[in-house]
């Protein structure tokens, strides 16, 4: 779980995390243009480490109920949901290269390579300085202007950077590994 280093980090991450994502999404767009890789985005749900079977199964079924109960009744769903652990969305890059799976394989019988990214760890390591998923964040001040108005260009480069060099790292250990 993402946590914050001081309060005004979370404020500011809450103002730069929309537009880290946006640059992240288009920039991993701009790259893989350039890379014989086909890309797809997956949507992931992670659950807690002390989420049951049971649990997720009740989530499931009660969160299935919301869209047709009373108003009275999803207050009492969604009452029941706050009691249980909670999943967090998830969003992967996949990336792949070779034969698709549908098609005849390549006369050499080469399988598919597949990469994966989580988009939601390069938008942290754009918004944050130094970046480690169990450490308390800090805002990467370069981002934001003494005014607090966002530094786009600063947000453009390092996204650029940081996107070029995640995709690149886990094609070639992909490639490398075979």
């Amino acid at each position: 779980m993402l946590t914050f280093a001081t309060p005004a980090d979370e404020t500011q991450a809450a103002q730069l995390m929309q537009p880290c994502l946006i640059r992240v999404i288009d920039n991993i767009r701009k790259h893989t243009e350039t890379l014989d890789w086909r890309s797809e985005y997956l949507e992931q749900v992670r659950w807690p480490g002390t989420a049951t079977a049971d649990q997720r199964q009740q989530v499931r079924d009660l969160a299935a109920q919301l869209p047709t109960a009373s108003p009275a009744e999803a207050e009492a769903l969604r009452q029941q949901l706050s009691q249980l652990p909670s999943p967090t969305p998830a969003y992967e890059l996949r990336l792949t290269q070779g034969p698709d799976l549908a098609s005849t394989p390549e006369p050499d019988g080469a399988a598919a390579r597949t990469a994966t990214l989580d988009v939601w760890d390069l938008c942290f390591g754009v918004c944050f300085s130094n970046y480690q998923p169990q450490h308390p964040a800090t805002v990467d001040p370069t981002l934001l202007f003494d005014d607090g108005e966002i530094n786009w260009i600063a947000l453009d480069e390092k996204a650029k950077a940081l996107v070029e060099q995640a995709i690149d790292q886990a094609t070639a250990a992909v490639i490398a590994a075979l």
